[in-house]
């Protein structure tokens, strides 16, 4: 997700930048919706902690 912020992508080279604007608004849109997941996913794993009797 960090390189799909910079623009970039890993290849065997290394790092190299994405000259295709699609596909680094595409890259950006997916690591923005696997953020929101695991946010909801621990928000949802908290309340549930707090609802265990201790």
């Amino acid at each position: 997700m960090r390189l799909a912020a910079r623009g970039a992508r890993e290849t065997d080279a290394g790092e190299e930048a994405i000259a295709d604007p699609f596909t680094v608004a595409q890259l950006r849109r997916q690591a923005r919706e696997i953020h929101v997941q695991a946010a909801l996913a621990g928000a949802a794993l908290t309340g549930l902690a707090l609802l265990i009797p201790s």
